[in-house]
């Protein structure tokens, strides 16, 4: 078996001259990507990184940092990305729970504090270095100062396709964030299928707004070469549905991998662009569920692109999806599990639950569910049943889903998200559904506020759509009061300008509780 990162070599060496990447306007060649990324790996053995060692990813994305991903595969290291967003405290905890102690960065500021606190033996800088040390090197200089002593990146030891990887830390509140850890493997299983659904082909150019902080943005990347095709990047974060489509007509982009946030923009396309955009074939969104009036105003302004719901985890990428041709008669379905894929639903006794409609957790096993969480044993020991269902393993995902009649899958809510109003169950994705159906509401997050003779009640934050912003509180209140049961209508409504998203750019309620 072939590793991920040969996957992309072998492409480099079929098309040499085509576009690998597109960031920011800027072309970078597969050769010139390969070139960058053997230079790095042959660098890596005379700078002291091992295979299996951690090295750190603390970066913006630029195209220093993907070759230098692509050239740690190659050495056999074990890549530990971190928001670069992320305060300076949440960087150092994940260097020392993973055990990192090499570190690739932009950031300049601060940096024999880091070594020492992180205990760190070297950081390399994909930026030039304003005082330059022994620990602190500049990439470029120190591929010069190593040119003549470099180990060729053919004659480094072949990689095991089981070895581990990355470790992909998953959203988490400041210190108890779980590092996924995968192996090349993993990755190809995933590209492979993911990409086979998605008919992906060498003449595509797959959009997304990706860093490589997460499994998300790290596939969003670099899936498109695994198929020969050319990943477009944007580093800047649209806040408008002509920010994303004057990109998608610049570069004519065939694709595009978004999280919710940004289909939601879409939602405001005109009719005109339909004739502007003609290359676009498909829409992918995941994270998040996707609002049935979003999808209804993209799906009238354009009609010729296909629209993929899916459902997937960073400890197993991509659970299911839903074909384009169901958006439109099961809009809030994330679809069947991909090949491969085993899921259940069951109660709280872990009985499974076969009756459409009846809600359950929903629990998931594939051959690339991710290895273990890194470091942690009882977070493992609570993650995985064993051998149930005829299953070695199956993954506790802590989602809570239905299914209907013929099979067809429905997030819920998270096991944790639901509270209890009096006796009643309130989930916020529901009260969530109905509030962005108004034609006033652009984006809305429900939250539980205490109270002290409920327990707990309902929230909603909203952001509204410019062309409705003198929408009261009161008409929203009672938009909800006649479609919901009395118990999942908000006491409040709190109007804001905009919603807090994770570094991912996924929203979140954070701040709002």
């Amino acid at each position: 078996m072939k590793t991920f990162h040969q996957v992309i070599a072998d492409n480099a060496n079929k098309y040499p001259s085509k576009p690998a990447i597109v960031l920011d306007g800027v072309v970078t060649l597969y050769h010139e990507l390969q070139q960058q990324a053997d230079d790095i790996a042959s660098l890596l053995p005379n700078l002291g990184v091992a295979p299996s060692e951690r090295v750190g990813l603390y970066s913006a994305i630029s195209i220093e940092l993907i070759t230098a991903y692509l050239g740690l595969l190659q050495a056999g290291a074990i890549t530990v990305a971190t928001h670069h967003t992320l305060s300076r405290a949440k960087l150092i905890h994940q260097l020392k729970h993973s055990g990192a102690r090499v570190l690739i960065t932009d950031c300049t500021d601060d940096l024999p504090e880091l070594i020492e606190e992180a205990g760190l033996v070297l950081i390399l800088l994909t930026v030039p270095n304003p005082t330059p040390t022994p620990q602190v090197l500049y990439l470029a200089d120190a591929m010069a100062m190593y040119r003549n002593q470099k180990v060729s990146a053919t004659s480094l030891p072949a990689v095991d396709p089981e070895r581990p990887t990355s470790i992909f830390y998953t959203s988490g509140s400041t210190f108890n964030p779980k590092g996924v850890l995968v192996n090349s493997r993993i990755m190809l299983e995933v590209s492979s299928r993911v990409t086979a659904y998605q008919q992906n082909n060498p003449d595509d150019r797959i959009l997304s707004y990706s860093t490589l902080a997460s499994d998300y943005g790290v596939y969003n990347v670099l899936m498109p070469l695994f198929v020969g095709a050319t990943s477009v990047i944007e580093s800047r974060s649209a806040s408008s549905a002509e920010d994303v489509l004057e990109v998608v007509e610049r570069q004519a982009v065939t694709a595009m991998h978004v999280f919710p946030p940004v289909f939601s923009l879409l939602a405001n396309t005109g009719p005109q662009w339909q004739k502007r955009i003609p290359s676009l074939r498909y829409i992918s969104s995941s994270g998040q569920a996707l609002h049935i009036r979003h999808l209804q105003q993209v799906r009238r302004a354009l009609p010729q692109v296909r629209i993929f719901s899916n459902y997937g985890l960073t400890e197993c990428k991509r659970v299911s999806y839903l074909p384009p041709e169901e958006i439109d008669q099961r809009p809030t379905s994330v679809g069947k599990p991909l090949p491969g894929v085993s899921v259940y639903l069951v109660d709280k006794l872990g009985l499974t639950i076969d009756r459409p409609e009846q809600i359950g957790e929903l629990l998931v096993t594939s051959d690339y569910l991710m290895l273990e969480y890194w470091n942690m044993p009882e977070a493992n020991a609570n993650a995985f049943v064993h051998d149930t269902f005829g299953h070695s393993r199956l993954y506790r995902t802590g989602d809570l889903f239905k299914r209907d009649a013929q099979g067809y899958l429905y997030y819920v809510a998270r096991k944790d998200n639901v509270f209890m109003r009096n006796i009643w169950s309130v989930n916020p994705q529901e009260i969530e559904q109905c509030l962005a159906s108004h034609p006033a509401v652009a984006e809305v997050l429900v939250v539980p506020v205490a109270d002290e003779l409920a327990g707990h009640v309902p929230k909603a934050c909203i952001v509204l759509e410019a062309n409705h912003s003198q929408t009261s509180e009161q008409v929203l209140l009672d938009y909800c009061k006649s479609l919901l049961d009395w118990h999942m209508v908000p006491t409040h409504c709190v109007f804001l300008e905009a919603l807090p998203k994770t570094d991912s750019g996924k929203l979140t309620t954070n701040g709002l509780i």
